[in-house]
């Protein structure tokens, strides 16, 4: 619910993150990466969920980037930020046919779904979209900040949940 207050795209645009190297290390690692794995350029890039565009940039020499989001906050957000292709929309449920895109990127939404049902189908929705690549970040629950949480008290309920490799 957060992202869907009316101040979120400025937030998230801005005050989110404490540094550009920060703010920068999610397209570089995801330009990387298609760099990498994906076989032909020119074609669709989905990026669901979007934000504020952020990283359209990166994802926009590999084809045609669509963004996806569920708050009209950071959607206008991206179309002020330049983004063209963009459509409120649900990852849930996104709006295309199957094998629609020649890519698809989610990037920090997946450590904020509570539920593993919730999770697989929103992992099932973003690979039936797709035609060759998904690429997803997550929350490892290997990491240090996941011990961490785990090993220590909580000041506040979890707002992002770390999850298995597997």
């Amino acid at each position: 619910e957060k992202w869907r207050a009316p101040e979120s795209g400025a937030r998230y645009e801005g005050e989110r993150w404490s540094s550009a190297g920060k703010r920068g290390r999610d397209p570089r690692l995801v330009g990387a990466l298609l760099e990498r794995l994906l076989r032909q350029r020119g074609g669709l890039v989905l990026d669901a969920p979007c934000g504020t565009g952020r990283l359209g940039p990166a994802l926009a020499g590999f084809g045609r980037v669509v963004g996806v989001d569920v708050s009209p906050s950071l959607l206008r957000q991206a179309h002020a930020s330049g983004e063209r292709y963009l459509l409120l929309g649900d990852v849930e449920r996104l709006p295309f046919r199957d094998s629609s895109f020649d890519a698809v990127v989610c990037c920090r939404l997946l450590h904020h779904l509570r539920e593993r049902e919730q999770l697989a189908g929103v992992l099932a929705e973003l690979v039936r979209v797709s035609r060759e690549l998904v690429i997803a970040s997550f929350w490892d629950a290997h990491s240090l900040p996941a011990w961490r949480r785990a090993l220590l008290p909580a000041r506040r309920a979890p707002r992002r949940f770390a999850r298995p490799r597997a």
